[in-house]
Parts: structure tokens; C-alpha cells; sequence
């Protein structure tokens, strides 16, 4: 343990109680709201997250029974596989597997129903879990591959790991350390080119936790030290995550084990007291991390390692009293304690050992090969211990067993008879109550039948004479009913006609405005090669680029004036005409100009055409935009911007160049000059600029989250090795994706104008 590690824990420890009572906060508000909500998609939503927070079991029925009702009731099978999901992950956590599984096959059954690839995957994968903690090995591994194939499909690699490691710890269980070492290669592989730090402290924790099941098999200290190096990374990337769940209590009490295990084969008194102390730390931080995170259910394993301590500190007797206890304890429920038994019965291996009893020892050796054998299906030898006892009293215990076995197989013929006439008897009667109750129920639902239809009789007559009041009021309201309609057809006709005047008058100015801009000839006269992505919203647009040439200066702009569709369309051409004004006023071919000083006569000219003055400001408009004047011979670019960026590609590499925070135009916060950029351009350079209608758009599986200027970035760098015909159609066509265009019934409306230009250098 270093200084880094302790500090790291002493944060964990702080952070903890903020965490949990945050995510507990959230689920109590989320109760609160579905339950005076209406029936509806987002209340469904709502108890899905509710459902998988839970962990009490009656909790989990009840909110998973509400979604799996509100499912089946708004025909939405997606969510009614999730109720089953959720279902079978409660039912699993609280060691119920035979209902867990029946829950995991409706679950797929839903899946299918609705071809969702990715929720038949995760039920897939934990239904092959479930299926391992009840022995099924062959059918898990059937499962555990059909999953893989669809998140192959998907390219989750996050899902791909995920069956990766469950895979390789099923090959742990099987002994087969090479082949759960290739599955765990194959997950690292994946998720380091995914950078993904939780991901890797979980491929991490389950490599360490293979070598710590191989030095148990072979008494090889060098796997010991191996899984101490693998199992520290992996603490130390669950606290980097700052994702403090199970991987982080897994980890804490594996490194409890390694440590207690090293303690236990060195000879050395301080080494062995140093290990100890060590081993006591990791028990006391898992300990609190479990109750602080809810965890005290799995606490087995630190029960059985503090046993452990008491054997290493010479207290054999009160390690044994214990071990003991915990045997009873699995005796009593051993559906939920049978998978602790192996190491519950090494333990007692060696502390029979150390303590003397060699006869006890032995005995607990074969309980444990049972274990073994009868988990994994396969021979495990048992150590030194049972060895070197059975050799001494070998001939003994075989008589003992004969014995034994004489008088179990007497006592099971006895207990097997006795059961027989008790079930007979049990039988009788519950079939005799089972009769009567049937009876009784049948007499009970006819009385009520009885009086349920003459109720419904009785309703029917008065119902019967309220609609004969009713037709006579509907027979006076239908002539009512006519003459509006008449009025109404006559006004939509009215409002049609003058609809398309005004649809011919936007038309018109759109012509106009698109004169206005340079063509794309003009443009690839200019630059060369170049793009023009230009989508208004409303047929005329508030978004507009501009451009010229003066001698090897070239200037181009992408702007976004305040508002769309006609006002903002008459904010572009009073930018262009501006633009074009100084253009004409100033000397370009002098070098004398540049693009921060552009802007600031822009903005001058827009506040005075606008009259923005006097302490009321009559207007607040402007536009956003970034300008750019090109040297072709320097190769060399100026940039100014006015709330708009300028994204420079090098090399697959994008660097982006801020924006001044203010508009060309009256601004409040600031009218100081905008700031010059000049960026040195090599071959194949490619920059980008533009408004942004397109970070702006909502859409996604949900239809309510923005396209976000990050994955626009992200994009921009994908496609920037393409043709510039190619990008613009890839852009087009991953927008249209994003809002569902030709994928959702129900596409997401665009709601700006678009615009983004493209140069290459």
C-alpha cells in the first residue's frame, strides 16, 4: 500500500454517502411522480428506471408488475421485455434462479417481438449467468455466444467485453485458466483502443481474480504476485472512474484474500504480521464500502477471511468455533451460501490442520471435492493437507465411512417410507379442501352474477330514456351544426387563397436571395474545392455565406442572422449588401485589411442601418459569423469571429479557433474589437465553418437530445478524408438519421436553418 492508494481510498470514503443518497433521492422523486401521472410512454420510462434501482424483492415485484401492466396496456412490447428483465435480475439477486429463468425466456420471447437486438443481447447474457450459478454450463456458453453475435452485429464493443469476461470467468470455474486468459486478451484488446477506464478496471480485476484461482490449484507464488499487480490497476482505475460499485468492493476484498493468502505461505514473522495488516486494511475499507453502498448481503466472504486472521494470529480454536457457524448457516439455505462453500471448506482444511485434528481434516477434504466436482463437473485435487492426513489414517476412515454408510442408507429407507404416507395423507386433504373451495367459490360467483345483471338491467332502462332526451337535443344541434359549417368552409377558402399569395411572395424572395449568394461555380472558381451544405428552414433563410476574390486575397463568410424564415432572410440581405459595400469601399489587393477589422465595420454599419441607439436599443438584432480573408501565395489564413468558431482539420486532427463572445451588432456585455486569428495553411488542409442550426437539432432515440457541437466535431473529422461531394451527402444523410427521417413514424421537426462550408487547401 503507497501514499496514492490511501489518499484514494480516504476520497471513496467521502464521496460515498453524496452518491448514494443522490441516486436514492432520484428514485424517491421518480416514485412520487409516476404515481400521480397518467398512463403514458414517459410514465413507462419512469418505472423502468424504478424497476432496475430496486433490490428489496416485494419492491422489485411491485414496480416491475406496474410496468409490465402499463406495457401490455400501451401495446409496447420493448418495454414489457425490459418488465421481464428487471423481473429476472430481482429474482436472480435474491437466489431465486429456477423463477429468474422463466423470467429471462419471456424477456427474449418480447425481444424477438420487436427485434431489438440490443435488450435480446443483455437478456441473453445475464439469462446465461443465471443459468451458470445453476450448473448449466452448456446451455449458458449457447447463450453467451447468441449474445456476442448481436452485439457483434450492434458494434457494441462495451457489450462485447462484457460476454468476453463472463465468458472467460465460466473457463475460471472449469480450471481452463489459457482459455479464460484469451477471453480476458480479447476484452483488454477492445476496450484500450476504446480508452475506456471502467471497462478495463473490470478486465483487470477479472485477470487478477484468474491468477488468484490458478495459485490456489497450484501453490505458485508468482501467480499470487501477478494477481496483486493486475488486481491494484484495477482499484486504481475504479477510483479514477469514480464509479464506486461492485467492481470497487470486488477488488478491495480480492486484494483482502491475496493478501491473507501471502501472509499464510511466507515463513518470515514481520513479512507475515506486514501481509496481515495489510490483508486487515483491505477487510475494514470492504467492509464499510459494502454498508455504506448497501452491499451487506455478500458479506460472506469477509466473515470467512476474518476467520482466516484469528487462524494466522494463533487462535485456531475461536477460527474454528466460527467456521462452524457459517457451516450451519449454509446448511440452513444452502441455495444461497453453496457458492462460498469451497472456500469455506479450505479454510477449515487449514485450521483443522494447524490446530491438529487431522481426522476432522480429512473429512472436510471430501466435502470439498464434493463441492468441486459437483460445481464444475470435474476432478480437483485437494492439497497437501488431505494428503498428508489420509495417509495416516486412511484405513480408518474408510471403516468409519462403511459404517456411515450402512446405517444413511437404513435411516434413507426409513425417512423415504414415512415420507411417502405423509405425502399420501397431505394429498387427500389438500384435494379434499381443493374441492370444497371450488365449490364455495362457484356459489359465490353466481350469487354475484345474479345481482351484477339485474343491476345492469336496471341501468340499461335509465340509460335507455337519457338517450332519448339526448337524440332530441342532437336532432336541434345538427341544423346549428350545418350553418357553421358552411361559414367555416367558406373562411378556409379565404384563408387558402391568401395562404398561397403568400407562399408565392416567399418563393419569389427566396429566388431573389439565392441570387444573392455565390453559386457553387462561383465558389469553385474562388477556392477551388469546396462545400456548400445550405438548408434554411422556412424556405428563405437567416442563414447566408458570402464571398470574393481580390487578387490573391480571397474572403468568404458563413453568418447566422437573428431569427429564420422572412425576418431573418431580410437580416441576410442587409448583411450581404453591407458586405458588399465595404468590399467595394476598401482596397483589397493592398493587404491593408483584415478580417477582425471587417467585422468591427460590419457591426458599425449593422447597429447604424438597424438605429441601434438611445437607451432603449429599439432593436437587439445582428447576426453571428465567422470571416475569413485568404493569402494564396503566404498560404495563410485570417480569422475573426462573432459567436461562431473556425474548425481547422490537420492530419485527422481538429483544432478549434474561439469565436469572440458577442454578435455583429448592438450587444450589451461588449463592443470592443474583435480579435484577429492568422493560421499558417499546409497541403491538404481543411477548415470548417458555419451556424448552428445543425449542434442545434434535437433527435437521437428519443427525439429530445441535440445533435451537440462535440459529435458534429467528431463527424467532421470522419468524413474530412472524403470528397467533398461525398461529405455533404454523408452530412446530409446523417442529419436526416438523426432526426429519424425514414426510421421513427414521428421525425423530429427541423428547427433552425442550417448552414456549414467546407474548404480545402
Amino acid at each position: 500500500m503507497n501514499t496514492k492508494h490511501y489518499i484514494l481510498l480516504f476520497v471513496l470514503m467521502l464521496l460515498l454517502p453524496k452518491l448514494s443518497v443522490s441516486q436514492s433521492d432520484r428514485i424517491g422523486m421518480l416514485k412520487q411522480k409516476v404515481s400521480v401521472m397518467s398512463d403514458s410512454k414517459e410514465k413507462l420510462m419512469y418505472l423502468d428506471e424504478i424497476s432496475r434501482a430496486q433490490r428489496n424483492l416485494d419492491s422489485a415485484v411491485k414496480y416491475t408488475n406496474l410496468e409490465s401492466a402499463l406495457a401490455k396496456k400501451l401495446s409496447d412490447n420493448e418495454y414489457l421485455a425490459y418488465a421481464h428483465f428487471n423481473m429476472a435480475n430481482a429474482l436472480s439477486a435474491n437466489f431465486n434462479y429456477e423463477r429468474a429463468n422463466a423470467e429471462y425466456k419471456k424477456a427474449v420471447e418480447a425481444c424477438d417481438s420487436v427485434k431489438g437486438k440490443a435488450c435480446l443481447g443483455d437478456c441473453y447474457n445475464y439469462y446465461a449467468n443465471n443459468l451458470t450459478r445453476i450448473n448449466d454450463y452448456n446451455l449458458a456458453s449457447e447463450y453467451y455466444n447468441k449474445a456476442l453475435h448481436l452485439f457483434f452485429e450492434l458494434s457494441d464493443t462495451v457489450k462485447i467485453t462484457g460476454v468476453y469476461r463472463n465468458m472467460g470467468r465460466q473457463c475460471v470455474s472449469f480450471h481452463l485458466y489459457e482459455t479464460a486468459s484469451s477471453y480476458y486478451s480479447y476484452a483488454f484488446r477492445l476496450d484500450s483502443i476504446a480508452k475506456d477506464d471502467y471497462a478495463l478496471a473490470l478486465d483487470f480485476f477479472q485477470a487478477g481474480h484468474s491468477d488468484y484461482n490458478q495459485y490456489l490449484d497450484l501453490d505458485s507464488l508468482d501467480l499470487l504476485k501477478s494477481g496483486f499487480v493486475k488486481m491494484k490497476k484495477a482499484l486504481e482505475l475504479a477510483y479514477k472512474t469514480d464509479t464506486l460499485n461492485r467492481c470497487t468492493a470486488g477488488c478491495l476484498e480480492q486484494l483482502m484474500l491475496m493478501y491473507t493468502s501471502y501472509a499464510a505461505n511466507i515463513q518470515n514473522q514481520a513479512e507475515k504480521i506486514k501481509m496481515l495488516d495489510s490483508a486487515k486494511y483491505f477487510y475494514s475499507q470492504a467492509l464499510k464500502f459494502r454498508k455504506d453502498y448497501d452491499f451487506e448481503r455478500d458479506n460472506i466472504t469477509l466473515e470467512i477471511c476474518s476467520a482466516n486472521f484469528l487462524n494466522l494470529e494463533g487462535k485456531c480454536e475461536e477460527a474454528k468455533r466460527r467456521l462452524f457457524e457459517l457451516e450451519k448457516k449454509f446448511d440452513a439455505n444452502p441455495l444461497r451460501y453453496n457458492r462460498y462453500r469451497a472456500y469455506l471448506y479450505r479454510s477449515m482444511i487449514w485450521v483443522l490442520k494447524l490446530s491438529g485434528h487431522y481426522k476432522e481434516a480429512v473429512d472436510y477434504s471430501e466435502k470439498f471435492k464434493d463441492v468441486e466436482e459437483a460445481t464444475y463437473n470435474r476432478e480437483f485435487a485437494v492439497k497437501s493437507t488431505k494428503a498428508s492426513a489420509e495417509a495416516e489414517y486412511g484405513e480408518l476412515i474408510r471403516q468409519r465411512e462403511d459404517s456411515e454408510r450402512e446405517q444413511k442408507i437404513i435411516q434413507d429407507e426409513t425417512t423415504k417410507r414415512q415420507r411417502m404416507i405423509t405425502c399420501f395423507f397431505a394429498i387427500c386433504i389438500l384435494l379434499a379442501a381443493l374441492l370444497a373451495f371450488i365449490i364455495w367459490k362457484g356459489l359465490v360467483r353466481k350469487r354475484k352474477n345474479n345481482e351484477l345483471l339485474a343491476k345492469q338491467k336496471a341501468e340499461i332502462w335509465e340509460k335507455n330514456n337519457e338517450l332519448k332526451v339526448q337524440n332530441q337535443k342532437i336532432m336541434s344541434q345538427r341544423d346549428e351544426i350545418m350553418a357553421q359549417r358552411d361559414e367555416i368552409e367558406s373562411q378556409r377558402s379565404q384563408l387558402s387563397e391568401a395562404n398561397t399569395r403568400i407562399t408565392a411572395s416567399i418563393r419569389y424572395a427566396q429566388r431573389i436571395q439565392t441570387a444573392a449568394v455565390p453559386s457553387m461555380e462561383m465558389m469553385t472558381k474562388i477556392f477551388g474545392e469546396c462545400m456548400v451544405f445550405w438548408r434554411p428552414l422556412n424556405i428563405v433563410s437567416g442563414d447566408f455565406y458570402w464571398a470574393t476574390q481580390a487578387g490573391k486575397y480571397k474572403l468568404i463568410t458563413a453568418a447566422d442572422c437573428t431569427g429564420h424564415g422572412v425576418p431573418g432572410a431580410f437580416m441576410s440581405m442587409l448583411g450581404i449588401s453591407t458586405l458588399n459595400d465595404i468590399a467595394a469601399q476598401k482596397n483589397i489587393e493592398s493587404g491593408a485589411i483584415t478580417a477582425a477589422g471587417i467585422l468591427n465595420e460590419l457591426r458599425e454599419k449593422i447597429i447604424a442601418a438597424l438605429r441601434q441607439s438611445g437607451p432603449q436599443r429599439e432593436t437587439q438584432d445582428g447576426m453571428d459569423m465567422a470571416f475569413c480573408i485568404i493569402d494564396a501565395e503566404k498560404n495563410e489564413l485570417q480569422y475573426a469571429g462573432a459567436n461562431r468558431p473556425l474548425w481547422h482539420i490537420r492530419n485527422s486532427e481538429l483544432t478549434e479557433y474561439k469565436a469572440d463572445r458577442m454578435p455583429v451588432g448592438f450587444h450589451i456585455r461588449k463592443t470592443g474589437a474583435f480579435e484577429n486569428h492568422i493560421i499558417s495553411l499546409e497541403s491538404g488542409d481543411i477548415v470548417y465553418m458555419g451556424s448552428d442550426g445543425i449542434s442545434d437539432q434535437f433527435g437521437g432515440e428519443t427525439s429530445q437530445s441535440k445533435f451537440g457541437t462535440k459529435q458534429l466535431k467528431e463527424f467532421l473529422i470522419e468524413i474530412s478524408g472524403y470528397p467533398f461531394d461525398k461529405q455533404k451527402t454523408m452530412l446530409e444523410d446523417k442529419i436526416d438519421k438523426w432526426r429519424g427521417i425514414g426510421i421513427s413514424e414521428n421525425p423530429a421537426p427541423q428547427l433552425d436553418d442550417q448552414i456549414l462550408i467546407g474548404l480545402k487547401f
